[in-house]
Parts: structure tokens; C-alpha cells; sequence
């Protein structure tokens, strides 16, 4: 259980240590967690970086960010999208679809009748998330930064 406070005390003092205002921040966790959602395995980091410089964001913090979608949450994140997109299309049903598929190269050759509600259903998750997750980061940003003598008290009338 050590090995676990020590992980959980690397990224706390990580994350507090990040360059930039609250509004930076939260803009720049919340692009990532908003990538996080696209289904297309491999290519988050690359879509981290770009995302990170159209909107002027920290790019350590887009980029950790995306790792919401990681090994362990990937077949959620893309049976989430493939549902809710799958709404939107005629999508089959995919019942019996190994992980083993979930690679980029399978979804291709699984074609566009998967892909698609895929991608329809991650950009509503990943927009929804981003815009969901902008004012809890943020609040969270300036509340440690407070707390670490960073920035000043909130002013009351």
C-alpha cells in the first residue's frame, strides 16, 4: 500500500506544480480529458499536443490528462462511445467483440459501420467531459494553490 501513497504523492505534487493560471489549467485538463474520449487508439498524445498548442494550453497538462483513456478504461471508454454513437446510426450490435479488436488497425478493418458511431459517440462524450470538467479543475486548482500559500484568500465584500 506504500507503493500507492507514493504514486498518489507524485502526482498530487505534479499536478500543484503545474506552470500557468487556474483558467490555463483547467482549459488544458479539460481539452485532454475531452481527447481521451476519441476513439482511436494511439493517436491521443499526438492530438494532446496539437489541441494543446491550437489553445495556447500547458501541454504536460493536456497530455496527462488524456490518460483518462488508458489500459484499464479503454474497453469502457469505447464500448461507452460505440453505444452512444450507435444511437445516432444503424449500428450493429457488436456482442462478442474481443479486446484484441480494439486495436487502431482492427477498428479499420472492422469498417466504417464501427468506427463511425464510435467517433460520433466519443466527440459528444469528449465535449460533454471537457465542458463538464472545466469548473471542478479549476476550483480544485486554485483551492491547493490557496492552500499552499500560492495565491491569496478570496476577497469578501
Amino acid at each position: 500500500m506504500n507503493w500507492l501513497r507514493a504514486k498518489w504523492r507524485k502526482f498530487y505534487h505534479t499536478f500543484i506544480s503545474l506552470e500557468g493560471s487556474p483558467e490555463t489549467i483547467a482549459r488544458s485538463v479539460s481539452l485532454g480529458f475531452g481527447i481521451a474520449w476519441w476513439p482511436l487508439i494511439g493517436t491521443h498524445s499526438v492530438f494532446s499536443l496539437l489541441a494543446g498548442l491550437i489553445f495556447r494550453a500547458n501541454l504536460p497538462a493536456t497530455y496527462f490528462a488524456s490518460w483518462l483513456c488508458n489500459p484499464i478504461t479503454i474497453p469502457g471508454i469505447l464500448t461507452l462511445d460505440y453505444k452512444l454513437g450507435g444511437l445516432f446510426v444503424n449500428a450493429p450490435d457488436l456482442f462478442g467483440l474481443r479486446l484484441a479488436d480494439l486495436k487502431l488497425h482492427k477498428l479499420f478493418s472492422l469498417g466504417w459501420h464501427v468506427l463511425v458511431p464510435m467517433m460520433i459517440g466519443g466527440a459528444i462524450i469528449g465535449l460533454a467531459n471537457a465542458l463538464i470538467s472545466y469548473y471542478p479543475v479549476k476550483y480544485l486548482i486554485i483551492h491547493l494553490r490557496r492552500r499552499q500559500g500560492k495565491l491569496p484568500p478570496p476577497e469578501h465584500d
